[in-house]
């Protein structure tokens, strides 16, 4: 049985890609969800193992559905491209990273989380990981908190 991930992403072609790559990965994908309504209705319904939420999605922001993931003990890596330094406390002990993302970055979080949230009687603030810049930390750092090559 594969990994169930629930993507959470309001761009739509960004979610499409974000889940093919992680279905050629070998995990299985739940939505692309582009709204808190949308990501709600299938933890309920679908479940998942794992999330990769985007923080902003348009007019909201995924916070309900992390603390929804929170509730049923299911780890969840952010993934945003604004800036890391003012992250909601919902967002604050999960792995972090930016958009642009790479693909074995992500599978690696997810994997990280997977493994951490699995160990009996380690508590949430456990799945804390490392914010991770793309490009391996190189590129610029613009004003908005998002980097470039």
């Amino acid at each position: 049985m594969s990994v169930r991930v629930l993507v959470v992403e309001d761009e739509f072609m960004i979610g499409l890609d974000i889940g093919q790559q992680l279905a050629d990965a070998g995990f299985e994908v739940v939505g692309p969800a582009p709204s808190v309504a949308k990501a709600l209705r299938l933890v309920a319904e679908e479940g998942c193992d794992v999330a990769v939420l985007d923080v902003n999605l348009g007019c909201e922001t995924s916070e309900p559905v992390a603390g929804q993931l929170r509730a049923c003990g299911k780890p969840f890596v952010v993934l945003t491209g604004y800036s890391t330094d003012h992250l909601r406390p919902w967002y604050q002990n999960a792995m972090v990273l930016t958009k642009p993302h790479r693909i074995a970055d992500l599978v690696a979080a997810l994997r990280q989380a997977i493994s951490l949230g699995r160990r009996v009687g380690v508590p949430q603030s456990a799945l804390v990981g490392p914010i991770r810049r793309p490009y391996g930390g190189r590129g610029r750092r613009w004003p908005d908190g998002h980097y470039s090559s």
